[in-house]
């Protein structure tokens, strides 16, 4: 057991790790490139933070462990919301982050609470009805956020530093950063839930708990991205609230609607 445990924490600092230093740097660093708006910056660094929250998904769902997947999405997700809410305390943007502005933003991450909860209570979380269900809902929700950006203007990124104008070395260095640490991702995954199996089922520890440590350390990046970006903001007197929610908003529902929705793909294959 002391193997497994061991195993599981040092897979688990080191998709931490993996996820600040090769997937938020140069994300930052290729947005800045390209100039893009504060919510896209959010919604590609949500992307991006999914990513543990991925890799454990594929290789916990194909040990058939699928209530640790299903506890992992839940807790993350609300684990989300609270580190959001530390940072945004943090830097006394609270009444802004919490504003009328944002409803829309506010529903969706309310829902991505509520909708995995009604799934764990009812014991669909596993069904391929769900699987479906929930990556139909993804595509709703590309469609409506390409409406909303068509029909809204976009607000342009501004930051302590300027973008590159030797731009595509640097772009091509940083895509390669990318890469690089999304194959250490998938190896780190596979430690993972070697080590999430052994402990589930050699060891009987509780799925609830693995879930819930899974859950915690799979959202220390969005940790690292919320503070990071209020911070880079608050240096450039710029307004951060716009790329922190959509950085937790996009988290949330990749986490839901397409990471949950692989695992259970994954387990109705393989499990």
């Amino acid at each position: 057991m002391l193997t497994s445990g061991l195993l599981f924490a040092g897979s688990m600092v080191g998709i931490i790790l993996v996820a600040r230093f090769a997937l938020y740097e140069p994300a930052q660093k290729l947005a800045r490139a390209a100039n893009l708006s504060r919510s896209a910056t959010g919604q590609m660094l949500g992307y991006l933070t999914s990513a543990p929250e991925l890799v454990a998904t594929v290789f916990v769902a194909a040990t058939g462990l699928f209530s640790v997947v299903s506890y992992n999405i839940l807790g993350s997700n609300i684990v989300n919301v609270l580190l959001a809410a530390a940072a945004a305390v943090w830097f006394k943007q609270v009444h802004k982050l919490g504003g009328s502005e944002y409803r829309f933003e506010q529903s969706i991450i309310v829902a991505s609470i509520i909708i995995p909860i009604v799934l764990l209570v009812t014991g669909q979380d596993s069904a391929l009805w769900s699987g479906i269900a929930l990556f139909a809902g993804y595509i709703a929700y590309l469609l409506v956020m390409r409406k909303r950006h068509q029909a809204g203007a976009p607000v342009e990124m501004e930051d302590a530093e300027q973008p590159w104008t030797d731009g595509k070395p640097r772009v091509i260095v940083q895509i390669a950063i990318l890469v690089v640490g999304l194959i250490a991702l998938y190896l780190l995954g596979d430690v993972l839930g070697n080590s999430i199996y052994d402990l589930g089922v050699a060891f009987a520890v509780p799925t609830i708990i693995l879930g819930g440590l899974t859950a915690i350390a799979t959202s220390l990046p969005e940790l690292t991205t919320f503070f990071a970006s209020y911070a880079a903001h608050k240096r450039a007197g710029t307004d951060g609230n716009a790329e922190v929610m959509h950085n937790m908003m996009a988290s949330n529902v990749v986490n839901l609607l397409l990471v949950q929705a692989i695992g259970v793909g994954i387990f109705q294959a393989f499990a």
